[in-house]
C-alpha cells in the first residue's frame, strides 16, 4: 500500500511539533513548576478575595491586600522567632559534627565496619567526610532548578504575582479554558474544574495548617526531651511536613543526631516523638483538617514524590501530591464515571 506523499508530510510535522513540543516544555519546566505552586497559592487566597468583595472592595485590591496580609503575617512571625532561630542554628551546626563523630565511633565498633575496606577507608576518609561528600552531591541532584539566591527570589515573585492574578480573576481563567472545550462538554468541564479547585483549595489549608502544628508540637517535644535547637528543628521539621513521606524521615535525621550526642538513650526518645507525632498527624490531624479526603494510596504519593523528585529535584517533591490528587480527580470524572460508567466518590465525607 502506497502512503501518499501529503500524508506523510503530515505525520511527519505533527511528529516534529511533538517532539519540540516536549523538548520546550524539559526546557520551561521550573516555570510550570513554579505555575503550578503559584495556582494552588492563588486558590487557596480566593476565599478570602470573595470575603474581601462582599464588603465591596474590588477584587484586585483585595487580592493585594490579601497577599500583602499574608506576608505581613510571615514577616511578623520570622521576626519575632528569627533570632531565637538563628541562635539555635548556629548551635545545631556545632552539634552535628559531634553527632557524626558518635555515629562513626559506634559504627566501627559494630561489625558495620567490615562493609568498608581499609584501603578505601584511607581514600575515601571517615564516615563524616563520605556523609558530607554524599550531601553535597544531594543538593546538587536535589537543586537543579534552584540553583541560586536570586533563581529563587525571582521563582517566589513570580509564584506571589500569578497567585494574586489567580485570586483577583478566577473566571477569567476558568471561562477560557472552558471555551476551548466543545458544548455538549462544557458543562462538564465546569464541574471538573469546580472539583480540581475545591480539592487542591482544600488540600493546601489543610497541609499548610498541618505544618504549623507539626513544627509547634515537635518544637514543643523536643524541648521537653532536653534537645538542643528544639525551636530550629520545630521549623525544619514544620516546613519539610509539606513533602509527604520523605520531608518527615529528613527532618528526624538531625533531631536523632543532635540527641546522640547527649545519650542514646535520648536519641531513642526522639525517634519515639517522631514516630508519634507523624501517627499524630496521618490519623488525627490531616483527617480532621480535611471535611473531603481523596483517598491516595500511599504507594502512588511515594512513587510520584521520589519520581518528581528525581526529574524536577526538590520543587517536583513540592508538587508531587497535589498534582497526583489531581491527576486523580480527572482520571475519575472523565475515564471511570464517563467512559467506564462506574460511579464514584470523588472525595469522602468526615
Amino acid at each position: 500500500m502506497e502512503i501518499r506523499s501529503s500524508v506523510a508530510l503530515r505525520v511527519t510535522a505533527i511528529v516534529l511539533g511533538v517532539i519540540i513540543a516536549l523538548q520546550f516544555l524539559w526546557i520551561a519546566r521550573s516555570i510550570f513548576i513554579v505555575t503550578f505552586l503559584g495556582i494552588l497559592l492563588g486558590l487557596t487566597m480566593e476565599r478570602a478575595v470573595d470575603s474581601l468583595e462582599k464588603l465591596r472592595i474590588p477584587r484586585g485590591a483585595g487580592a493585594a491586600i490579601t497577599l500583602a496580609a499574608l506576608l505581613g503575617v510571615l514577616i511578623g512571625i520570622f521576626t519575632l522567632i528569627g533570632p531565637s532561630i538563628r541562635e539555635q542554628s548556629r548551635e545545631l551546626t556545632r552539634e552535628l559534627p559531634k553527632a557524626m563523630l558518635e555515629v562513626e565511633g559506634w559504627v566501627n565498633q559494630t561489625p558495620m565496619k567490615t562493609l568498608v575496606a581499609p584501603d578505601s577507608q584511607q581514600k575515601q576518609g571517615g564516615l563524616t567526610d563520605r556523609v558530607s561528600r554524599e550531601l553535597r552531591d544531594a543538593t546538587k541532584f536535589l537543586f537543579p532548578i534552584v540553583s541560586s539566591f536570586f533563581g529563587a527570589a525571582g521563582g517566589i515573585v513570580i509564584v506571589l504575582f500569578i497567585a494574586m492574578y489567580v485570586a483577583a480573576a478566577p473566571g477569567l481563567y476558568r471561562d477560557g479554558i472552558v471555551h476551548l472545550v466543545p458544548h455538549k462538554h462544557r458543562h462538564r468541564a465546569k464541574e471538573l474544574l469546580d472539583t480540581l479547585r475545591d480539592t487542591l483549595r482544600q488540600w493546601l489549608l489543610a497541609r499548610l495548617i498541618a505544618m504549623v502544628l507539626i513544627g509547634l508540637i515537635t518544637g514543643a517535644g523536643l524541648a521537653a526531651l532536653g534537645v538542643k535547637g528544639a525551636a530550629a528543628l520545630g521549623v525544619l521539621a514544620g516546613l519539610l511536613e509539606f513533602v509527604p513521606f520523605f520531608g518527615p524521615i529528613a527532618s528526624a535525621v538531625p533531631a536523632i543526631g543532635v540527641a546522640l550526642v547527649d545519650s542514646p538513650q535520648k536519641a531513642l526518645y526522639v525517634i519515639v516523638l517522631y514516630l508519634i507525632i507523624q501517627q499524630l498527624e496521618g490519623n488525627v490531624i490531616t483527617p480532621l483538617l480535611l471535611k473531603r479526603r481523596l483517598d491516595i494510596p500511599p504507594v502512588l504519593t511515594v512513587v510520584s514524590v521520589a519520581a518528581l523528585g528525581i526529574v524536577f529535584g526538590v520543587l517536583g517533591m513540592l508538587i508531587a501530591e497535589p498534582l497526583l490528587a489531581a491527576v486523580l480527580v480527572t482520571t475519575k470524572m472523565l475515564y471511570v464515571e464517563d467512559v467506564v460508567g462506574d460511579e464514584v466518590q470523588i472525595g469522602k465525607e468526615k
